[in-house]
């Protein structure tokens, strides 16, 4: 029962991870050397991890069952689910990418 508690919590700090590291990457273009091209193609990849960030996932339910030696055991979890961050910094640089994109006669 405590290894798959052990393994669910190290399964969610990973996927957090993985989205915040997402996020990081993408703020770290530098959106002011880029084409034309690559300025629309960021603008759209900005706008998909904000809505993936925000995007409330629905009520989740968790079953375990476990067995340590001649003892079983169970268990049942219920959670509304995880909201994520609120993207503000991802929304920051969505506006200076626009700006960027307007200065340049670019509509997405």
């Amino acid at each position: 029962m405590k290894r798959s508690v052990v393994l669910l919590i190290v399964a969610a700090v990973f996927l957090t991870f993985g989205c915040a590291e997402k996020s990081k990457a993408l703020l770290s273009e530098d959106y002011l050397k880029m084409s034309n091209e690559d300025l629309l193609r960021y603008y759209y990849r900005l706008n998909d991890e904000i809505e993936s960030e925000e995007r409330q996932s629905g009520p989740e339910v968790g079953i375990g069952i476990g067995s340590i030696g001649r003892r079983v055991g169970g268990g049942i979890g219920v959670g509304t689910g995880f909201t994520g961050y609120t993207a503000e910094d991802l929304r920051r640089r969505r506006i200076d990418v626009r700006i960027e994109m307007n200065r340049r006669g670019l509509v997405p």
